[in-house]
Parts: C-alpha cells; sequence; structure tokens
C-alpha cells in the first residue's frame, strides 16, 4: 500500500487538559506520558507493549481515545495503515475527543479507506467535513474528487475539483480524464491547454493535446501545437516523425510532410522500409514533385515493383517522354491477363501512337482489349484514336 500523508493529533496537551479535569486516572496518564516518550525516541516496540495491556484493560472511553491514539501513531511509523483505520475507526465511534480532534481523525481515516479503495466510505466521512473549520477545504475537495473519479462519478469529480484553489498537477490529470470520460472533448482540451503551458516538459500532454485536436477536426490547431511543441523541446522528434508527417499531411501540407519523412529517414529516425516509402512517395506526388517521384522511384530498391513501374511509366508519358516510358514499360515484367497487363498495354499503345508507331500502337490496343480489366478503356481509345 502506498504510503499516506495523516493528520497526527498528539497526546501531549490533551493530556494536560486532562489530568486538570480528573477526566484520566493517573495509573493511565503516567503510562501515557511514559509511551509517549518512548515514541518521540523512535522506541515503538517498547511503546506499544506498555499501551497494549493498557488498552485491554481500560473501559473509560475518554481515556481509552488516548490510548488507542498512541497506537495509531505508532502504526503510523510502521506504515500500517489497516491497523491506523481499525483504531481511528474505534476512536470515532467513543466521540470522546472533542469536535477538531475527531475532525482530522475522521480525515486521516477517509484517506485511508480512499488508499485502500473503500471509495463509498470515504466519500461519506469526507461529506461530513464539508463544514468542518479545522481541515483544510482544498484537502476535503480533492479526496473527494478522487473517490468520486474512483467510482466513475465524473461530474461530481469535476464539480469538487473546481473548488479547489490550487494549481496541483494530480488534480489536472483527473479533471482532463473526467472530461474525456464525459466526451467533453473541448473542455479537455482547455484542461490539456493549460497543462502544456505549465508543465510543458510532459511529453504525453502534448501528444494528448495534438490527438484531440485532430478528433474535433482541428488540424491546423494539431499542426501548430505539434510545432509549439517541437520548439519548447515538449515532444522528441525523433520518436514522433512520422506522426508529425501525418499532420502536415491531414492539413494538406504534402511537400513538407515529404521534406521531414525523408530527413527522418536520414537521420535514422524512422526506418527506411516499403512502408515509410510508400508513403514518401504519395506525398511527392501530391506535391506534384514528379522529379523526385521519379528520382525515387528509379533509385531506390523499393521502387522495383509493378505498382511503380506503371505509375513511373505513366509520369514519364504524361511528360511526354514516350521512348522512356515505352522503354520502363517493356522492362517490366507483368503476368499475362493481370489487372496490370492491361494497363501496361493500354499505355504502351499510347505511347506508340505518339511515337507515329501505329502498328504497334493497334497491337497493344488490340490485346488490351482482350483483357477483361482494360476491355471497355482500351476499346473506348481505339475508336477515339481511330486506328
Amino acid at each position: 500500500m502506498k504510503k499516506i500523508v495523516l493528520i497526527l493529533i498528539f497526546i501531549t496537551a490533551g493530556l494536560v487538559f486532562a489530568k486538570q479535569t480528573n477526566s484520566i486516572s493517573k495509573k493511565t496518564y503516567d503510562v501515557l506520558i511514559q509511551a509517549q516518550k518512548l515514541i518521540e525516541l523512535n522506541k515503538f516496540k517498547e511503546a506499544r507493549n506498555l499501551l497494549n495491556p493498557l488498552e485491554k484493560s481500560v473501559q473509560n472511553p475518554y481515556e481509552k481515545s488516548y490510548i488507542l491514539q498512541s497506537l495509531a501513531n505508532i502504526a503510523i511509523n510502521d506504515g500500517d495503515y489497516n491497523l491506523v483505520g481499525k483504531y481511528y475507526e474505534q476512536i470515532i465511534s467513543l466521540n470522546s475527543f472533542e469536535k477538531n480532534n475527531l475532525e482530522k481523525i475522521k480525515f486521516s481515516l477517509a484517506k485511508i479507506y480512499l488508499s485502500d479503495t473503500k471509495y463509498k466510505k470515504s466519500i461519506e466521512l469526507l461529506e461530513q467535513l464539508l463544514t468542518s473549520e479545522v481541515v483544510n477545504k482544498n484537502d476535503i475537495y480533492e479526496n473527494l474528487a478522487f473517490g468520486n473519479f474512483y467510482i466513475k462519478k465524473y461530474k461530481q469529480t469535476i464539480n469538487y475539483l473546481k473548488q479547489i484553489i490550487s494549481t496541483k498537477e494530480s488534480w489536472y490529470q483527473i479533471l482532463y480524464s473526467s472530461y474525456i470520460e464525459l466526451n467533453d472533448y473541448n473542455n479537455a482540451i482547455n484542461s490539456l491547454e493549460f497543462m502544456v503551458k505549465k508543465w510543458h516538459k510532459n511529453e504525453n500532454y502534448w501528444l494528448q493535446l495534438i490527438a484531440l485536436y485532430q478528433k474535433e477536426n482541428k488540424q491546423k490547431q494539431a499542426l501548430s501545437t505539434f510545432e509549439l511543441a517541437y520548439k519548447k523541446h515538449g515532444v522528441n522528434p525523433q520518436k514522433h516523425a512520422l506522426y508529425f508527417a501525418n499532420v502536415l499531411i491531414q492539413n494538406g501540407l504534402y511537400h513538407k510532410a515529404a521534406l521531414e519523412i525523408e530527413a527522418a529517414i536520414k537521420k535514422g529516425f524512422i526506418k527506411n522500409n516499403k512502408k515509410n516509402f510508400d508513403l514518401l512517395v504519395s506525398c511527392y506526388n501530391y506535391a506534384k514533385q514528379k522529379d523526385k517521384v521519379i528520382e525515387l522511384l528509379e533509385s531506390s530498391t523499393h521502387g522495383n515493383t509493378i505498382k511503380y513501374q506503371l505509375l513511373l511509366a505513366n509520369i514519364f508519358y504524361n511528360e511526354q517522354k514516350f521512348e522512356k516510358s515505352i522503354k520502363v514499360l517493356e522492362n517490366t515484367k507483368i503476368k499475362n491477363g493481370t489487372k496490370a497487363d492491361g494497363q501496361r498495354d493500354t499505355l504502351l499503345a499510347l505511347c506508340y501512337y505518339e511515337t507515329n508507331n501505329l502498328e504497334k500502337a493497334k497491337k497493344h490496343l488490340n490485346q488490351a482489349m482482350k483483357n477483361p480489366y482494360e476491355r471497355k478503356r482500351a476499346t473506348d481509345i481505339k475508336k477515339s484514336l481511330n486506328i
């Protein structure tokens, strides 16, 4: 169980008051004072050995409450919060302490319940303390917020968090998470916008904010936030180069995305694999950077595919480099009768037509017309060319 910071109620002042009013017997008083001195000397075992027999024999609820409090202080030192909770439960049930001390004990018990996943019990105690004049209101609201969050009462969580006068990171995390659970993305964004300003070194906050902007189709904000995150060193460019490129793509900035991908490959931030090559070619193609596409397809082994060789041939054709297109197409091995085979025949026919080789143009059109995937297109082209 994680360590809990509890409010310790020291017994010395209470004992002086008790002695004056004869509420505690001399025997109990002497043992408590002796135990207190042992606790101050960190002799917890000796103090416990003194207090345990006394706790069993004493019937006076006021005396018993002080003994239990001393035993609770020892248990706190041992980190045995289940035992602390049992002692506090007994003290509360005895109801002999003055109101202020009881409220402090209730608050500590509520924190123990919270840590021990007894959320409803914790909330019940905390709600009793909302009118307390001794327990800090912010502390009550914060623990109520956590308790309600754990039982999935997100609206109550938000209401309590809004009453806290603080900028504690932990409760902003809970606030953001509550908005997400309620699908209230606008307020989730508002929370994250504050969080990235306050804790700008936390990469997760930046990435969550960027993702939310994308979810809400606020692509410009996603891009500007990503760029700001890079500038403030909130996001590691090496880890998120592809993500940044995708945000650029979503903003229609294909050329810039291509430059980012190419630079990331050269720096070793991302792998020079087929998937990244496909993305790079696609970006340059959408950016109408045909010379760059040609360069990539001619220089990379990833470009030696039927798909890319057909693309390369099409680019050459559109740039009226018909001989180059023909060379690419005739050197590309494609299985007969496939869709790609039909596309190659159609494109070869067009190239040969442009170079006035009508015999070969007609030959390839006829072959394309026999292909089930290209039949209609090839037939239409033959009619339009009148060959």
